[in-house]
């Protein structure tokens, strides 16, 4: 059998290096992260098989981490959580997640699972090595490229991509962004947000060599283009 890579995801440090250490020495790769910041990043660096997502976690629910994995990757999905309930399982499996195990769970159970899992999955889906999304980090106030490249936003940008992504591609009418940006309704307030959208279009070209996906929808009002995610930081 080929080596399985293991990306492990849990925010409780002891925890996470005690699990390192079991997987590897069960003969499988294995990164560790605390955070879905440093998860969604290191997605771009190695080509995983199976994650191990914890849910509660500080930056983000590991329900929309599954749900993204499921969308936009091949890997599979297992859950290590404290949540037990039949609520929280059914909403695991109903995210994506191949599997769900409570903590604590037993070391050759998992790792039997990983195994199963990846024996059954290896030549069905591909795994997306380079996860193309943009990403918005509101408590460093950055906008991130697809490439890992940041920027510094001011408030009035940070609540403008917040109000377009939080919308997934769908259209958000002048009048929405303009409230949310807290602008008058009159002609002034118009020609503020035209005069923000060109100045953060060309912060985004000068700083990160890229065109902001944010397409004029005729009539109507902005959407954003291209896949993006919103952290929340603690």
């Amino acid at each position: 059998m080929s080596e399985i890579n293991v990306i492990v995801l849990e925010d409780d440090s002891d925890l996470r290096e005690s699990l390192v250490n079991m997987l590897e020495l069960s003969g499988f790769y294995v990164d560790s992260v605390g955070c879905a910041m440093d998860f969604y990043q290191i997605l771009n660096a190695v080509r995983y098989d199976v994650a191990i997502i914890d849910i509660g976690l500080p930056d983000q629910s590991g329900l929309t981490i599954i749900e993204f994995l499921r969308e936009n990757t091949g890997l599979g999905v297992i859950v290590l959580t404290a949540k037990s309930t039949i609520s929280d399982r059914v909403l695991g499996y109903d995210s994506g997640a191949d599997h769900y195990f409570t903590k604590p769970a037993d070391g050759f159970e998992l790792v039997a699972a990983i195994k199963s899992l990846h024996n059954r999955m290896a030549g069905q889906l591909p795994v997306l090595s380079a996860i193309d999304s943009w990403r918005l980090e509101k408590s460093t106030w950055q906008l991130v490229s697809p490439e890992g490249k940041a920027i510094k936003l001011t408030a009035k940008e940070m609540s403008f991509l917040n109000l377009l992504m939080r919308h997934h591609g769908d259209c958000v009418t002048r009048a929405q962004l303009i409230l949310e940006l807290g602008y008058s309704g009159d002609e002034y307030g118009n020609r503020a947000m035209d005069s923000l959208l060109r100045r953060l279009r060309k912060k985004v070209l000068d700083g990160l060599y890229l065109e902001l996906p944010v397409q004029t929808v005729r009539s109507a009002g902005y959407c954003f283009s291209a896949r993006a995610i919103i952290l929340t930081g603690n």
